[in-house]
């Protein structure tokens, strides 16, 4: 999975600027983290677009082990250069170089916006250890200040249309799905202080301002300039404290019922058509799909009533990506992604109650793969989620018995019927 492009460019280009003039991560943020999430020595931790290492280094000093995951080569040499004791690796949040329940818990620092955030919080799902969790951390400028508010409308006029934290889209996958429990959060204040010069490097190192031709960026660096010389708060000062609102967000994996005939619904997908299916937060289904579903290729392929809803295991993600393939809720066409259950123990028949008085569900067929899924495999070997060869990961077919509404959360229940 390739990062966006324009941050690529823009940070590469900046890394330089980012490294001098980005605002360190203090001991109070990141102790809030290690005390809710319940990391220090002896664990092991991700920093996860780590860039030149502001959060690492805070991580470093909290005992833990620290990988460093950063796919900006520039700045990942940084980081191996300020931090030799750390492990950095090339990756990316959707597709993360590490095994499977692997560590204590991922922190993110000024970059969850960019990334693809289903398939993120899919993949730091999979690696966390029980009783692990993620922490995310944005230090936004406090607009509240007057000239830095004017600041902001100079940077806001260099933007196109970039990710951005404040504009929320980042959040949809907390809400629209059960992978993690409701984010926990506090709003912290801190003040950074910098000489003129180097709030000019804090703008030149924004990711569209450094991807921008110097033709373009010239004129958005000199308005700062002129802008810290002329402002009363501003001007003659040989350092400027610029203050932020640092907003600090906690939570850890949805937790799954014990017992092998009790599971949680994940996630609730659909599509006009093809894959991948995305979250819709709660759904209804009816006797022949959930609403809102659609196929790419209608009956007799796909959408007869022994069809209604497909169905598929996180448990089986984790191990179709342990073996290299891409996967994530919704990837493989399934309406509903469940986790806790004994998949490979399904049965023809077998009945699942969703929720306490939700839809009841028949287990009808696995679901064959098919050409629309090869994209996800190394090769296209959709074969890795065929029932012949791996019947423990691949989906199943369900007709509806009861109708009804399901969303993420709703706690699922094996009938068996023989």
């Amino acid at each position: 999975m390739a990062i966006n492009e324009q941050a690529a460019k823009g940070f590469a280009a900046g890394a330089d600027a980012y490294e001098r003039s980005r605002p360190e991560y203090s001991e109070e943020f990141v102790g809030l983290l290690a005390r809710e999430l319940g990391f220090g020595p002896g664990s092991r931790v991700v920093d996860l677009g780590a860039g030149t290492g502001k959060l690492t280094r805070q991580l470093v000093a909290t005992g833990a082990d620290v990988v460093a995951v950063e796919p900006i080569r520039e700045m990942r040499a940084k980081l191996e250069r300020a931090l030799p004791q750390v492990h950095a690796v090339d990756g990316t949040a959707e597709d993360l170089p590490i095994p499977n329940h692997a560590v204590d818990a991922v922190l993110v620092a000024q970059a969850f916006h960019w990334f693809d955030a289903l398939r993120a919080l899919s993949e730091i799902r999979r690696v966390l250890r029980p009783g692990g969790g993620i922490g995310l951390i944005w230090q936004a400028r406090d607009d509240s200040v007057p000239w830095v508010a004017r600041l902001n409308e100079i940077i806001d006029g260099a933007d196109d249309g970039h990710p951005r934290f404040r504009h929320g889209a980042w959040r949809e996958p907390f809400e629209l799905t059960a992978l993690f429990e409701p984010l926990q959060e506090a709003t912290l204040a801190s003040v950074q202080r910098l000489a003129p010069d180097g709030v000019v490097d804090r703008v030149a190192s924004i990711s569209y301002i450094g991807a921008m031709t110097e033709a373009d960026r010239a004129p958005v660096l000199a308005a700062v300039r002129h802008l810290l010389a002329t402002d009363p708060a501003t001007a003659g000062l040989e350092t400027i404290e610029l203050p932020h609102l640092v907003h600090v967000y906690w939570s850890r994996p949805t937790p799954v019922p014990e017992g092998p005939s009790t599971g949680v619904v994940l996630s609730v997908n659909t599509s006009p058509g093809g894959v991948p299916k995305r979250p819709i937060g709660r759904g209804r289904i009816t006797w022949r799909a959930v609403d809102g579903d659609g196929h790419s290729q209608p009956e007799p392929i796909h959408g007869t009533p022994g069809q209604a809803v497909c169905l598929y295991a996180f448990e089986a993600i984790e191990r179709v990506r342990a073996d290299g393939h891409q996967a994530f809720p919704g990837a493989f066409g399934e309406n509903l992604t469940l986790a806790g259950l004994d998949w490979k123990g399904f049965r023809h028949g077998d009945r699942l109650q969703l929720g306490a008085h939700g839809p009841l569900l028949e287990l009808t067929d696995y679901a064959t793969p098919c050409a629309t899924q090869e994209r996800w495999f190394t090769d296209g070997r959709t074969g890795r989620i065929s029932a012949r060869k791996h019947p423990e990961d691949a989906r199943w077919y369900a007709r509806v018995i009861e109708q009804g509404d399901v969303a993420p959360g709703d706690r699922v229940t094996l009938i068996r019927t023989a």
